[in-house]
């Protein structure tokens, strides 16, 4: 009997550790963002506290959010061979958000060059929201150095990185999307890449995205941009989005007396 009851014990316990957890702090709950990182379920979030965080971090090709609590002014990721590593295959579900991203100094290749001081992607496809790239030092890419992938660089600030031969950013091999970024003493530059096209979003995979009592075939980013969750491969007839609820008028998945009010307050003619 208390051989069953140790092993239930156990089993508790272990169902409470925190790799299951789909929401990690640091440094309340790992001293180390690498620690969080590789801790954190898929589709978690990985929450930094206002100050100066050590990297670099490995992303380990999981499909979480790495998210500054405060925003990039107040919240840092700083030093590292690559401040932030994404070689894993990483995709859209991948996002790192809300951080400023300094003082990286490249991962060195067999041919003994430093590539990607802040942001180091290779054959990975992140999202890069509201991030400043700043101070970062490398012979190519010292800011990002993008190869072989489709990532997408949306509100962010690109500035004061160092390379003796290279722009900020060396894209190479790939056409990244930068939506609203800025750039000051810092450029692009391509390398083998192939034709920028405006409307790339258009060639990305389908799926199904999640907004309030409604699902959408739409790409990633357009649900991102709307403010959904997004499903990849799926259709919204297969059931991953929530069936519509009639009477929620403000799609919180509850009809109550906010749903009432709702409709109260828009009572008489419509303009």
């Amino acid at each position: 009997m208390c051989a069953i009851l140790n092993a239930a014990l156990v089993a508790a316990v272990l169902s409470m550790r925190p790799e299951a957890d789909t929401l990690v702090r640091v440094p309340q709950d790992y001293t180390s963002v690498q620690a969080a990182v590789d801790a954190v379920a898929p589709g978690g979030t990985v929450l930094l506290a206002q100050g100066v965080h050590a990297g670099p971090v490995n992303m380990r090709g999981k499909a979480i959010t790495l998210r500054g609590e405060w925003g990039a002014e107040f919240t840092s990721i700083m030093g590292g061979a690559g401040v932030i590593q994404c070689a894993s295959g990483e995709g859209p579900e991948t996002v790192i958000e809300g951080l400023t991203i300094a003082g990286g100094t490249g991962v060195v290749g067999e041919d003994g060059l430093s590539r990607g001081g802040g942001l180091y992607v290779d054959g990975a496809s992140p999202r890069i929201h509201l991030c400043v790239i700043v101070g970062n030092t490398a012979d190519r890419g010292p800011g990002a150095w993008i190869h072989d992938g489709a990532p997408v660089m949306e509100d962010c600030w690109v500035h004061d990185n160092i390379s003796p031969h290279t722009d900020g950013i060396v894209c190479e091999g790939v056409a990244p999307r930068f939506i609203r970024c800025g750039f000051h003493d810092d450029g692009v530059q391509w390398s083998d890449a192939p034709p920028v096209d405006i409307r790339s979003d258009c060639a990305s995979p389908g799926g199904a995205c999640c907004l309030g009592n409604y699902c959408v075939q739409t790409t990633p980013l357009a649900c991102s941009d709307a403010g959904g969750l997004w499903h990849a491969d799926a259709a919204c007839d297969s059931g991953v989005c929530p069936q519509p609820c009639g009477g929620d008028t403000n799609a919180d998945r509850r009809i109550n007396h906010t749903d009432l009010m709702c409709v109260l307050d828009g009572w008489g003619m419509c303009p």
